[in-house]
């Protein structure tokens, strides 16, 4: 191989590495995503006197959402924060413990292009 030839592999390499160590944990690439399903928001609120049991549920049922979750309580929100990939706002749900579901939410998000912005602007 040319000493080019390697300069080019090394670069794509080099760029295929950053990639991956500066996508965040969990974040799906486009083929990923759509193989997941969409992506909700959950939100699991609760009341200050449930919330060590509300983390104490979380790391019982999965330490692996318990790390991606963010939490408002320390700051007086006693609220979760999830972001997940689902096929349906049920999935969304079905995947944080049994006794946060009542309370919780998932809210399925989307993105939206200046293109569709202004096609809703043409609509009015």
């Amino acid at each position: 191989m040319s000493k080019r030839g390697f300069l080019v592999l090394f670069i794509v390499a080099a760029a295929l590495v950053t990639l991956a160590v500066a996508l965040p944990s969990g974040t799906a690439l486009a083929g990923e995503q759509q193989a997941k399903g969409d992506r909700y928001l959950l939100t699991m609120p609760h009341t200050p006197e449930q919330c060590l049991k509300a983390l104490d549920d979380m790391e019982a049922t999965s330490p692996q959402l318990l790390a991606k979750t963010d939490w408002g309580c320390m700051a007086g929100d006693h609220t979760g924060y999830l972001m997940v990939h689902a096929v349906s706002e049920q999935a969304a749900l079905a995947m944080i413990p049994a006794g946060e579901r009542a309370q919780a939410k998932a809210i399925k998000l989307n993105k939206f292009t200046p293109e569709q912005i202004k096609s809703f602007h043409q609509k009015m």
